[in-house]
């Protein structure tokens, strides 16, 4: 370490660096935290990952993706990579996810309680798991935990590029833990009170991968992926129906200056068809959460990733789904030096950067 970071922490300063690996684009977010103030936006990143480097979560070039690590880092921190490093694992990566409730057992501590009940379940009993768990409260039944368990086969060659450019990993996260940070991070505590069993649907749209999170009583309830919703699928699907290449459909689903040549009318048209096909796919998600355990409906829809930014999408959900619906926006919880990004569109790039935020305000 550093003797202007030992001083910093001694200080009680402190940065953490966020890094969101996908499987079309790396993303880093860099952000300060000082004791007594709030967190500071210090720095953004982001480069595109070629294809067959990432497939299915899974790394296939190592040293082409370890080139493109390294790049970025040293573009958002031209002095040299430092500080906190978080990276987060996809929710569709084999993540496990369950509530437990524990007994509490007298002078046995409440984490060898969680874990050894964790172990005693399958599939979390698997020799291979990683476990970790958040205990969410205590009551006369026992202690309310959710248990979290990830591959260590999986887990390890994401470790094992920091290794290789000599970098600390604090944390590994899963995304959709810290999307739903994010939002709670974000919402603004000056509104109403939330009813007490308030549900939310966070939709994270990613270029290959899409998945629907589920919040109740702030905090992460569930999980589920949305197979054929990622916006490559989005994009095949209405290069089918157009007859377009995939870069023009995806200028056109962003709203890029450089539309494609094709009729108005023939383009909206072929577009709601798309909207209705993931539309359908998220209700199915709702209906499944709505049935489970007798939840109700919920009543917000925060939209996440880079399909957040395809035109006319949010409105059609919320109209769609009859659910008051938004783009999730982290920049909302930092203090920003607007100078220091000129230029700088916060509003589209919150679809792109919102989990290396998310990992970016952790604090250690």
């Amino acid at each position: 370490m550093r003797l202007g970071s030992i001083i910093s922490r001694i200080r009680g300063d402190s940065k953490t660096v966020g890094v969101d690996i996908g499987h079309h684009l790396i993303k880093v977010a860099v952000v300060g935290h000082k004791q007594g103030s709030g967190r500071t936006l210090l720095a953004l990143e982001h480069d595109v990952i070629p294809d067959g480097v990432v497939v299915d979560n899974e790394i296939r070039n190592v040293p082409v993706l370890i080139d493109k690590v390294q790049s970025v880092l040293y573009r958002a921190m031209p002095g040299g990579p430092n500080g906190d490093f978080v990276i987060s694992v996809n929710w569709t990566a084999g993540i496990l996810c369950d509530r437990i409730v524990v007994k509490p057992v007298p002078k046995v501590p409440e984490n060898e309680l969680i874990l050894q009940a964790a172990m005693g379940r399958s599939p979390f009993d698997d020799a291979g798991n990683v476990l970790d768990y958040s205990i969410l409260g205590r009551k006369e039944e026992g202690i309310e935990a959710i248990i979290v368990a990830a591959k260590k086969d999986g887990l390890t060659p994401w470790v094992n590029i920091f290794q290789a450019l000599n970098l600390k990993l604090y944390a590994i996260d899963v995304d959709a833990f810290v999307l739903s940070n994010v939002y709670f991070a974000s919402k603004s505590r000056s509104s109403d009170l939330e009813e007490e069993d308030e549900a939310v649907l966070l939709l994270n749209l990613g270029y290959k991968k899409s998945y629907a999170a589920f919040l109740l009583n702030e905090r992460f309830n569930s999980g589920r992926s949305i197979i054929d919703g990622s916006v490559q699928e989005l994009q095949e699907q209405l290069s089918q129906s157009l007859g377009l290449s995939m870069d023009q459909c995806g200028d056109l689903l962003m709203g890029n200056e450089n539309k494609p040549g094709v009729d108005a009318s023939k383009a909206k048209s072929a577009m709601e068809d798309v909207f209705e096909g993931l539309a359908s796919k998220v209700d199915t998600a709702l209906r499944y959460f709505s049935s489970s355990d007798n939840y109700r409906k919920p009543t917000k829809l925060i939209v996440a990733g880079g399909g957040s930014n395809i035109v006319g999408l949010i409105p059609f959900l919320a109209d769609r789904l009859s659910l008051e619906a938004v783009r999730l926006n982290p920049f909302k919880s930092l203090q920003i030096d607007k100078k220091r990004f000129l230029g700088m569109n916060f509003d589209t790039e919150a679809g792109i950067y919102t989990v290396a935020l998310g990992l970016a305000m952790r604090r250690f």
